[in-house]
């Protein structure tokens, strides 16, 4: 389990939806317990996350509305940060990480898209 931090402290019950496909990407999150199913447009499981990863950053990344759904597999605990919070930090980060994050954001896009083929 990952120590608190100072962002907005959100609960999920098993099945609540923390966003859908098309909406609009606002914030990024981060697991600190239960685990989160990343599901394609038409339900596929596209991955299953657990305690200290991350999700919702694609779509901002790339600019484009949520690309999936994100479902809670469990009761979780997730930490939510805007993303002018993520902008700020890669404002100041290293330009060779910030294309790192752009690249493998766009891969996952990509890996998505062909998933649902």
């Amino acid at each position: 389990m990952l120590p608190k931090f100072k962002h907005k402290q959100v609960k999920f019950n098993e099945g609540d939806t923390v966003y859908s496909l098309g909406d609009e990407a606002k914030n990024v999150y981060l697991i600190h317990s239960g685990h989160v199913s990343i599901r394609s447009k038409h339900g596929l499981e596209l991955g299953l996350l657990g305690p200290g990863e991350i999700f919702g950053e694609v779509g901002r990344v790339i600019g484009t509305p949520r690309t999936v759904t994100a479902k809670a597999k469990t009761d979780c605990i997730v930490y939510e940060t805007k993303w002018e919070n993520v902008q700020k930090k890669l404002d100041q980060a290293d330009p060779v990480l910030v294309a790192i994050s752009r690249g493998l954001s766009l891969r996952i896009g990509d890996a998505n898209d062909l998933a649902e083929k």
